[in-house]
């Protein structure tokens, strides 16, 4: 189980990097038309901003999602490098049951908010789905990451205890 939820989760960072590189591309060239049209032509066009901000919003909640698995996320470990090994351990398994809790949240109320907002983005007339998307699939990112935290850490515990 573990091997294979590695396997999708590094199959996943390898898509998100790549989408990232390309929506990157994709957003400064969105926006150099943007700034070209307004400053050269006087006619900027509305729709560049929404799908600016649509992509920006892809790269970061799909980073930030990728970002618990290699631990890039902020934290304190002052406090708990103090500790024996067993309690570090048991600490980070509670640390992320609550972030797994949260990334469970996070895709529930996002599925709840698309149903309430408005239907479509004033200038492009997209679906508003298609902004808080990432925020869902984040979350479910956030979840399989901290599972596999979890599963590493309950078998360090398992390994230190036959010791």
């Amino acid at each position: 189980m573990k091997r294979a939820l590695e396997k999708v989760l590094n199959w996943i960072e390898n898509a998100v990097v790549g989408f990232s590189i390309v929506g990157l591309m994709f957003m400064v060239t969105i926006v150099f038309y943007q700034v070209v049209a307004r400053y050269f032509f006087n006619r900027p066009p509305k729709w560049t901003e929404e799908i600016a901000l649509v992509t920006m919003i892809w790269i970061a909640m799909l980073g930030a999602g990728i970002g618990l698995k290699n631990d890039i996320h902020m934290r304190v470990e002052v406090f708990l490098s103090v500790f024996p090994i067993k309690l570090q351990r048991i600490v980070e398994i509670a640390i992320m049951l609550l972030i797994g809790y949260f990334g469970i949240q996070m895709t529930r109320y996002t599925t709840i908010m698309v149903q309430r907002l408005p239907n479509k983005l004033a200038a492009t007339g997209i679906s508003v789905a298609w902004m808080y998307l990432p925020i869902a699939v984040c979350g479910v990112l956030v979840v399989a990451c901290a599972a596999l935290k979890v599963i590493n850490q309950l078998m360090m515990l398992k390994g230190e205890g036959k010791r």
